[in-house]
């Protein structure tokens, strides 16, 4: 059956079905010119006609009424996508462990996409519309000190008037190696700094929601604050330490529990595993099975009750493996130990002051620590590494830290004697104090001792209230740890805030990774971090550095014989021989930061004993007036010295200072550098801006260690202080990363140093595309006239173009949440993003619309991108 419609109600009807395809999609038919419009009749008036010449009729010229735009993308450069993105029809390799981890360069930009949560988005575009993409798999080769940052894009999201909250975590681990470096912080950021050259696993993992990411590879020396939330050390398996509030339960049980941080055993907080363990039945492997403690300890931290909640790390005794030792205290004179000797012995002392070693214990019948011990205690709480068959007790005696016959370290017992052994007894050693007493505490065990440990031993020490239920009858003056590792703990530092302010002075070895990434506990505020240096004293090899250290000390080198005593450069101090199956005294040449340390501690002893009332902030502004050291390196505070090298004799006749009624001294000069450090990456030239702020009128010079670079003065004042202009010269250098120092040292205070880092040659590799969507938007960008998925070679096609004005753009939708151009998708504009130009469609086809695409800025990814993008695309991004 046909029905007839009015004239007027037809063109009503084209009308509507233009207006409803005017926005949208397709472009697949041809495009009809609006038609003329209707009027009422009218009765026309009569006319004559009049007569007309004959003509030939013309011929319409044929024209189109549509064209065809066409064009491509091409990426940035370094960048590259996640091999499992949301989209369905993106390229896809699954990369969800390690075994099929994606090979990265190490220089990159990778835009990604991972979820805790199904998509719940259509299964026709979804690859993870009814499922979770919870990891991503990474490898690449890294060069020590690069950075490797994620940038969680969807961190926080708003719907519906509600807030919700996506968490992504980054895991790293080097190949071979089974405990994972984490960031695992709630935050837009997460970052970890590469510990040493190898190859990594990194894991990118869905904590909760889903998000677009931004995973980078950079450069050494682009990294921003650390995290606290940032692991690196070995831990133990299924435990945490755990700091609850007032109020909740756990702390209510026990009113002394209530203020300090407790042992919790994951495998009984059956709520966070379940959890947590959604993924998969149980972890699979090593790996697994610590990043599982880290999630659960994660967990825990977020909870409201919670103050904190962290690894328990193992910490381990800081010496080299295998080093023989070396000359008969060589290293006593070295920091004029008998000067100091001769100004006040602390065996007059009354009473004398004590030293806690916190570490493996001592071998108490050693004749050399006859009356030289006061009560300790043994808080090593896990049997299986305790090698006494109990949890902790009264009797800190070294049983050794290995079950092989020689083999076991006597760390403490060497640690100890340095210290303080007995001295004029005619026979074995001398100690730095002379006649302190030796608190020995037992806190490491067969490989090592838990943070949560640690810090029980050093409540112990100090008096403070702790698991044993006990307190020593005087708590000690001194704290020394030859003991660490790369982890920051909020349990150490609160726990040794809390020492501190007890009046005890912290000392502390910086570790022996010949690096400046910090070592914990050194590096806290308020405990000394001691260097190592050698026979000829020149920084130990294997000593760490940076901006952490406090002061130096005798480590030793065990590969010299400088003194030519027939012995290796180490330090000489108690030990046990083991190797008949029992336990005999002994003496052992020993190399370490382990060995410097109780220099210090001994040293501090011997002050205290001149001066009892000295109190850690004195000992800081001492040591920070350069009363206390011989000033090494450069002139003032240096990064591998600190303050100097501990001089005994200066320290006690400092101390009398104070005894006889002298005032410690003032801060001294302070320079400031900006910007902090500086990087040449495509530039060749920087500015660096020197001042002082802190007292003092000083002098400065601004030396650099690098032939490539050079400083000039631009604009300073008579005292050097002021701008600089630095300059890379990079002829003859080969492509690569280097690294320099800038040093400006005052006439009086301490030197500053300017860490320098180039990047020479392309360090790139070329971009990769994932499915992309092309818009043609009319003239104000506002209205989507078209989208085309673009081709795998990044070409794209317009047809069907009607005349008129229109803008071009192009990007990802990894989330498939309909949207192109937001935070961590990519995108592109003709002819450049920011710089978008109007294409005139007149009467014919336009072809090589060809732009860029990259990964748009979200809270400062990517500057150059921020900058810019245009007001014409919207922050929330595109409609496709």
């Amino acid at each position: 059956m046909s029905a007839t419609w009015p004239a007027t109600s037809t063109i009503i009807f084209l009308a509507l079905l233009l207006t409803a395809c005017g926005g949208g999609g397709g472009g697949g038919s041809d495009r009809q010119q609006p038609p003329e419009p209707i009027t009422e009749p009218q009765e026309p008036a009569p006319q004559e006609p009049e007569p007309q010449e004959p003509q030939e009729p013309e011929t319409p010229a044929p024209q189109s009424s549509s064209f065809t735009l066409s064009g491509s993308l091409e990426p940035a450069a370094s960048l590259l996508v996640d091999s499992d993105v949301n989209d369905i029809f993106a390229d896809f390799a699954d990369n969800n462990s390690p075994q099929t981890a994606q090979e990265l360069p190490n220089i990159v930009t990778l835009q990604g996409f991972a979820s805790a949560v199904a998509a719940n988005t259509s299964p026709s575009l979804s690859r993870f519309a009814r499922s979770t993409d919870r990891d991503d798999y990474f490898r690449a080769r890294l060069q020590a000190g690069q950075v490797v940052q994620l940038q969680v894009v969807d961190a926080q999201t708003s719907e519906f008037f509600f807030q919700t909250s996506n968490d992504l975590d980054l895991y790293m681990i080097e190949s071979g190696s089974d405990t994972p470096l984490s960031s695992t912080d709630t935050a837009e950021y997460e970052q970890l700094v590469v510990p040493s050259t190898g190859d990594y696993f990194i894991n990118v993992y869905a904590y909760d929601g889903l998000s677009k990411y931004v995973l980078r590879l950079l450069p050494p020396g682009s990294a921003a604050a650390s995290s606290q939330t940032v692991s690196q050390d070995n831990f133990v398996d299924g435990e945490a330490i755990v700091r609850y509030r007032s109020g909740n339960p756990a702390a209510r049980s026990s009113s002394n529990k209530a203020s300090r941080p407790q042992r919790v055993l994951l495998a009984n907080n059956t709520s966070v595993l379940a959890r947590n363990f959604n993924a998969k039945a149980q972890p699979q492997n090593d790996f697994e099975r610590r990043r599982q403690t880290l999630i659960d300890i994660k967990h825990l931290r977020l909870q409201g009750d919670v103050a904190y909640a962290e690894p328990n790390y193992i910490r381990q005794p800081l010496r080299v493996p295998d080093d023989p030792g070396y000359n008969w205290q060589w290293h006593y004179p070295a920091i004029n130990l008998p000067q100091a000797w001769d100004l006040a012995l602390a065996e007059t002392a009354s009473p004398a002051p004590i030293v806690a070693v916190l570490d493996t214990g001592v071998y108490l019948a050693h004749p050399d620590f006859a009356g030289q011990l006061v009560d300790g205690y043994d808080f090593i709480s896990l049997p299986s590494i305790s090698r006494d068959g109990d949890g902790i007790d009264s009797n800190p005696d070294d049983p050794g830290d290995s079950a092989t016959r020689g083999q076991s370290s006597w760390h403490g017992t060497h640690v100890a004697g340095t210290v303080a052994a007995a001295n004029n007894n005619g026979s074995g050693v001398a100690g730095v104090s002379w006649g302190a007493k030796v608190m020995p505490m037992r806190v490491l065990g067969d490989g090592g001792g838990t943070t949560y440990d640690i810090i029980q031993g050093a409540f112990w020490a100090a008096g403070l209230s702790n698991d044993s239920g006990t307190v020593p009858a005087r708590r000690a003056d001194v704290i020394n740890m030859s003991l660490g590792g790369g982890s920051y703990s909020a349990a150490e530092e609160d726990a040794f805030r809390r020492v501190r302010d007890a009046g005890v002075i912290i000392v502390a070895a910086a570790g022996n990774e010949a690096t400046s990434l910090p070592s914990y506990p050194a590096a806290y505020d308020g405990v000394v971090s001691v260097s190592a240096v050698t026979f000829n004293n020149a920084l130990a090899y294997y000593s760490n550095f940076g901006s952490s250290i406090d002061v130096a000390a005798p480590g030793g080198d065990a590969r010299r014989d400088l003194n030519r005593d027939g012995n290796p450069d180490g330090v000489y101090s108690t030990y046990v021989d083991d190797q008949s199956g029992s336990r005999r005294p002994s003496y052992m040449f020993e190399q370490g930061t382990s060995m410097a340390a109780p220099h210090v501690a001994g040293v501090v002893a011997l002050m205290k004993a001149a001066y009892p009332e000295l109190t850690p902030a004195q000992f800081d502004q001492l040591l920070t007036a350069g009363d206390l050291t011989e000033d090494l390196g450069a002139s003032g505070r240096d990064n591998s010295f600190g303050y100097g090298l501990i001089d005994a004799s200066k320290a006690v006749r400092a101390a009398l200072a104070l005894a006889n009624g002298g005032e410690a001294p003032e801060l001294p000069v302070q320079l400031s550098a900006s910007p902090a450090e500086l990087q040449f990456n495509q530039t060749t030239s920087a500015s660096l801006s020197v001042s002082n702020i802190g007292g003092g009128s000083p002098s400065v010079t601004v030396q650099d260690d690098a032939s490539w670079l050079s400083l000039t003065p631009s604009a300073v004042d008579g005292q050097g202080l002021g701008r600089y202009n630095a300059v890379v010269n990079a002829a003859g250098l080969a492509d690569g990363f280097y690294n320099a120092e800038v040093t400006i040292t005052p006439s009086s205070g301490n030197a500053l140093t300017v860490p320098v880092y180039l990047v020479i040659g392309s360090q790139q590799v070329e971009g990769e595309l994932t499915q992309h969507y092309v818009l043609l938007l009319d003239r104000s960008g506002n209205t989507t006239v078209s989208s085309e998925a673009v081709e795998a070679d990044g070409s794209f096609r317009f047809t069907n173009v009607a005349p008129g004005e229109y803008r071009i753009s192009a990007g990802t939708d990894m989330d498939v949440d309909s949207f192109i151009c937001t935070p961590a998708e990519t995108c592109g504009a003709y002819p450049a993003l920011g710089a978008e130009q109007i294409i005139e469609v007149t009467d014919s086809d336009i072809s090589g619309l060809n732009f860029l695409v990259r990964v748009v800025a979200g809270g400062g990814v990517d500057a150059e991108t921020q900058q810019s993008q245009s007001a014409s695309t919207p922050a929330e991004g595109l409609q496709r």
